[in-house]
């Protein structure tokens, strides 16, 4: 993790970063070991929301920023990437709520801030904007909140792709195990975490769109050029003392990719362990250098055609980033791109491990799939998707499986550095480990 203590032109204020990009910082956040994360994270999950209870106060109400003292710019919002237009919120869980039902969805939203009191934002057509589309139907402004700054199961939750009407504040309280507390905001009328470092407050008119982008994404282009996008015109600010600004950086090998990853992964590790009674998975990676739209499966096959049906549930969920499925055995690391590379060079026959699946649903900052214009509504991709089975033949045909064991060099797994040190410099290592 980074922490800023001097930050330019922001003179009292702190900056952090890098929060949950490695498993040992995930692991640390959820309170299990790295090897357990994913299935730690799957079974909260699975437990389903646990409902938030309102208090009168809490820390994020320290100070209130009105009018026109809620000024975005006086927060330490950063540029991104050469070519922005200007700085972003990259880190904000933005709230809105269904205007039928009265519930709560939370999401990460990029904000644009060129104006201090207006600031032209990008939604994906799920479910923040189903929300906008009926306040907009009714002629209404859409109140919205932005987070900055929690735990980072908040920010877990924050990305989780479930189904619709689930609140992801009320995910924290099983992920955590403790009931969230959340205060009611200040000049809208939406419910917050009472323990959060700041809060913008602000409401969404109908019919308004103003020029958003260029922005640097995760997948690591300078992602839409400038396009109309609907405006937050800003109505509050509240924080603690002394908040420390979250900042998420959006470019490649950051926090974003890796927060959006570990849901993702979870998600696809119950569901592609449940395949067909039960598939043999054994971790699964959505790779930082694969900007998000692959997925690694590390499975041992217990008979033919298990593999093909466990690709092609990881490429139907209910998320839509990953194009390219690759499943590896139990003796390729799927975290290592050298080890799934040779699996793929050496263990797939292209004619017959692998398929693609044409006329699908592409994730919207994916540039090599075509756009989909409809008028009025967000734009959509479309394009195909591709499975590759690298693994060995399965447990059913065990002597074509041994064909591909590994050849391993001698001593593979025996040797230990401390054998060949001078006694006390091994003495010392051993201490320390």
């Amino acid at each position: 993790p980074l922490l800023f203590l001097k930050v330019k032109e922001y003179p009292g204020w702190q900056i952090c970063d890098i929060l949950a990009k490695t498993r040992t910082c995930q692991a640390v956040a959820l309170g299990t070991t790295p090897e357990r994360v994913l299935s730690e994270l799957g079974a909260r999950l699975a437990k389903g929301p646990c409902p938030w209870k309102v208090v009168d106060d809490g820390p994020v109400r320290e100070i209130i920023w009105r009018g026109s003292e809620a000024e975005l710019l006086s927060l330490p919002i950063a540029v991104h990437t050469e070519g922005d237009p200007g700085p972003y919120i990259g880190g904000g869980m933005a709230v809105t709520k269904d205007p039928d039902t009265g519930i709560q969805n939370v999401a990460f939203l990029r904000v644009q801030c060129l104006n201090g009191r207006r600031a032209p934002f990008s939604m994906a057509p799920r479910h923040n904007y189903e929300h906008y589309r009926k306040y907009e139907a009714r002629r209404e402004a859409m109140p919205m909140a932005m987070v900055i700054g929690h735990h980072p199961a908040y920010e877990i939750a924050a990305n989780y792709s479930g189904r619709y009407g689930v609140d992801e504040f009320e995910l924290v309280g099983s992920l955590l195990g403790e009931t969230v507390e959340m205060v009611k905001c200040v000049s809208i009328d939406l419910h917050v975490p009472a323990h959060a470092e700041i809060v913008i407050e602000g409401l969404v008119p109908p019919h308004i769109r103003e020029d958003e982008g260029p922005f640097g994404e995760f997948q690591g282009y300078q992602s839409d050029g400038a396009r109309k996008k609907e405006v937050w015109e800003i109505t509050a600010i509240t924080m603690r003392r002394g908040a420390i600004y979250r900042h998420l950086q959006s470019t490649v090998f950051t926090d974003h990719q890796r927060l959006v990853a570990l849901p993702m992964e979870a998600g696809l590790f119950e569901r592609v362990r449940d395949v067909g009674g039960r598939v043999e998975v054994h971790n699964v990676n959505v790779p930082p250098w694969a900007g998000n739209f692959m997925v690694i499966i590390q499975l041992t096959p217990q008979f033919g055609g298990q593999v093909k049906d466990a690709l092609m549930a990881a490429l139907s969920s209910s998320y839509i980033h990953p194009k390219i499925a690759i499943a590896v055995d139990e003796d390729v690391d799927p975290f290592n791109a050298q080890e799934v590379f040779w699996a793929v060079s050496t263990r797939v026959n292209p004619a017959k491990n692998t398929f693609i699946i044409d006329g699908t649903q592409g994730h919207r900052l994916d540039l090599s799939l075509p756009v989909v214009e409809v008028p009025g509504k967000a734009f959509r991709r479309m394009g195909s998707k591709m499975g590759i089975d690298a693994t060995k033949p399965s447990l059913f045909e065990p002597e074509k499986r041994e064909e591909f064991a590994r050849a391993r060099p001698v001593g593979t797994g025996q040797v230990r550095l401390t054998d060949f040190l001078p006694q006390e410099l091994a003495a010392q290592l051993k201490l320390r480990a």
